[in-house]
């Protein structure tokens, strides 16, 4: 399971293809990618233990993700090859791993959540919303509810703030695949996975399952102001509360939030590559 640095749409499909790069276990990949040139997956999904296991004990956290990611894969193709099948084996194993690879593994899971909706889109949009709780099964779900817990998926992955701003991004390599866009961009970890949650909050998807007016941005804020105006700037403040809870505000706050972390770097590459998806964004969501 390779992730890339570059787009969701690109992330979506390497998560799910069955082709990895070797990490610093080769000759214990091989034996995964042997197998499966074989077709034997239950055979692939044993020898990725050890990885798991190994790779858990030398802190290899990139490359033990990659595994359980991979392995969850693979058991939901031999349980009938069905998307929701993985999404409730990777699920299962979150509680069980080191909490350094919980925001990853959380950052993925959303993305497969996403990718059950696209497969699925046309079951969701003739769905009506109920009053009553809903269950357990995702598959059930409407598409607010189950926007919802993606939402709650790209939160608690961005929860973890502190040791994401810590970790370069090129310490993720075993997971992370190199795309166009270059390190200086994406410099850390958490700039990684905002920007693959803003990929969540600026789609166009959301307008589905949310009011108009929590889809576009008053002509008069300041999301084309200058950046100190722009990061000054409450947008919880006079918003209704339906507004408060929308994508529209996650992502204006995740734009604030690489533009405060970055406002001081020697390097102006993130800072600026953020800024210009801002305008460009403020202009395609701006109602007036």
């Amino acid at each position: 399971m390779v992730m890339n640095k570059q787009a969701a749409a690109l992330t979506l499909a390497l998560l799910m293809t069955l082709h990895t790069q070797a990490g610093t276990r080769d000759s214990q990949w091989k034996s995964v990618e042997d197998a499966l040139s074989k077709g034997l997956p239950r055979t692939a999904i044993t020898n990725l233990e050890p990885i798991i296991s190994d790779a858990i004990k030398d802190k290899a956290w990139a490359e033990a993700t990659k595994a359980i990611a991979r392995k969850a894969a693979l058991e939901g193709i031999v349980q009938g090859g069905k998307p929701e099948e993985r999404i409730r084996l990777l699920e299962s194993q979150i509680g069980n791993v080191p909490k350094e690879m919980i925001p990853m593994l959380d950052t993925v899971l959303a993305h497969w959540y996403w990718d059950y909706f696209r497969q699925n889109r046309w079951r969701f949009l003739q769905r009506t919303a109920t009053e009553e709780p809903p269950g357990p099964d995702f598959t059930t779900w409407d598409l607010r509810r189950l926007f919802a817990h993606i939402d709650s998926q790209f939160s608690k992955a961005l929860a973890a703030e502190s040791s994401l701003k810590s970790t370069p991004v090129d310490t993720w390599d075993d997971l992370l695949e190199k795309g166009t866009v270059p390190d200086s961009h994406r410099p850390t970890l958490y700039d990684f996975v905002a920007h693959e949650a803003l990929q969540f909050y600026t789609s166009g998807e959301q307008a589905g399952a949310k009011p108009q007016d929590a889809s576009e941005i008053p002509a008069d804020s300041p999301i084309f102001d200058s950046i100190d105006v722009f990061v000054a700037w409450d947008p919880r403040a006079k918003a209704p509360k339906h507004v408060q809870e929308s994508p529209l505000l996650k992502a204006i706050l995740i734009f604030q939030e690489l533009l405060q972390f970055h406002r001081s770097d020697a390097d102006p590459s993130a800072r600026l590559d953020v800024d210009l998806q801002r305008l460009a964004w403020g202009g395609e969501r701006g109602n007036g």
